[in-house]
């Protein structure tokens, strides 16, 4: 019964590409939202750089959900309404005097219990332009600073691509494990033979449910030289100064505010019993 479960849900799961590009030993980045969207901020940053061409999509008709109700007035609820199903996208861009072009594959959102159908359609797409490689990125929540430095982690599918990693400046990843598709689907791309590799920005831990633009400038920076490809990251880095800046000013804020209360607390007079 499991199996026939999960052949009906494949097929409510299926790939529109609108045309075939014709790609040289394409490289693909793929990457869904995350903790601190890592790493679609890090993929929506590249496409927009390198004016990548939409060239298919990913549609899950059966991928909704409910906004909630809206109260009247009167008290009284509206109807429920659908919100849209989030998109799934495949670009490509095409570079001269490369031995490999670039597919960038993006999901807005990762939906509950169709994470497997969703990796292997993606794993089909990347066979079908006879893609060796894959690349993902993720976030790695530490009890760090937001003024300091996000560094790179790094996990691969053999201990070869792993030797050939170490000539970035990066840290390798060796317990725990990788939440959602952008770590699942490198173990979908190993069963079928394909190399991944995922990159993990850090970022604070208890900023997580924010975008960390620090951590997807990290990730780019390497993601960049390992494609070889050149691309102006100061754009990137100029809002994550500014997102730090922000957060430094909020925490100073919340800061004098407890010690206001603090301050007030120890004047209030004591009544003795």
């Amino acid at each position: 019964m499991g199996v026939k479960r999960a052949d009906q849900r494949r097929g409510i799961i299926t790939v529109k590409l609108h045309h075939e590009p014709k790609l040289k030993d394409p490289y693909l980045f793929a990457a869904w939202s995350g903790m601190g969207n890592v790493a679609l901020g890090a993929a929506e940053y590249l496409r927009d750089k390198l004016g990548a061409e939409q060239f298919g999509e990913i549609k899950l008709t059966e991928c909704f959900g409910f906004s909630g109700v809206s109260v009247k007035d009167d008290g009284t609820v509206e109807s429920p309404t659908l919100t849209t199903s989030p998109r799934n996208e495949f670009y490509c861009w095409k570079r001269r005097g490369s031995a490999h072009d670039v597919i960038i594959f993006m999901g807005e959102a990762q939906p509950s219990g169709m994470e497997y159908e969703l990796a292997h359609k993606v794993i089909e797409v990347a066979e079908k332009f006879k893609v060796k490689r894959i690349y993902t990125a993720a976030a790695f929540a530490l009890p760090i600073q937001v003024s300091q430095e996000s560094k790179v982690h790094c996990v691969a599918t053999n201990v070869e691509l792993i030797g050939d990693l170490k000539r970035f400046d990066l840290r390798l990843m060796t317990d725990g494990s990788i939440s959602g598709l952008n770590g699942f689907i490198l173990g979908i791309a190993k069963k079928k033979g394909i190399e991944g590799v995922c990159l993990l920005g850090e970022m604070p831990n208890y900023l997580t449910h924010i975008e960390y633009p620090k951590a997807s400038h990290a990730v780019l920076s390497i993601l960049t030289k390992m494609l070889n490809i050149n691309i102006d990251l100061g754009e990137l880095l100029a809002v994550a100064k500014y997102q730090e800046e922000e957060i430094k000013r909020y925490i100073k804020k919340i800061e004098e505010q407890l010690q206001l209360q603090k301050a007030l607390e120890e004047e209030k007079p004591k009544v003795l019993h």
